[in-house]
């Protein structure tokens, strides 16, 4: 099952130089839907419960789609996969970096896997406080209360 189209992608394009061939675009759709898959294995299951939901909604779908037209709007941005390239000429010329760590490659960032997994912002695995409540250096710690 497809969450996302190619007009999805060239739709959400910002500037020159969108990607005209559909086909091109859709294979490059269905390499980072199956990427999703494979770091996400639950994804379907939890799209699957909201949309069938008392009350159903389509935040997880666009969610997804929002992370995959990024992802492909990455590789159509850089698709030689530079690191670097230089802007202007002579001696008004500039050498710009970009590209992160898979420059044009099909990646998903780790903010956009948090998206994806569930996690909000904020949440984190629990702790347990080892320390006695009476020892002096646990913020539990009153001495006026045991006598």
């Amino acid at each position: 099952m497809a969450w996302t189209s190619a007009t999805d992608v060239t739709g959400s394009w910002i500037g020159e130089g969108a990607p005209d061939d559909a086909a091109v675009v859709d294979t490059w759709i269905a390499r980072a839907e199956r990427l999703i898959r494979r770091q996400v294995p639950d994804l379907q299951a939890r799209i699957d419960a909201e949309a069938e939901a008392v009350t159903p909604t389509t935040e997880l779908v666009d969610t997804v789609r929002d992370v995959v037209v990024a992802a492909v709007t990455r590789v159509f941005r850089n698709p030689e996969g530079r690191r670097s390239t230089s802007v202007g000429t002579g001696p008004f010329s500039e050498n710009v970096t970009f590209g992160g760590d898979q420059p044009g490659g099909l990646h998903l960032t780790a903010d956009e896997l948090s998206l994806l997994a569930g996690v909000r912002a904020g949440q984190r695995a629990f702790s347990v406080d080892l320390m006695p409540s009476t020892s002096p250096y646990s913020p539990f710690y009153e001495p006026e209360a045991w006598l």
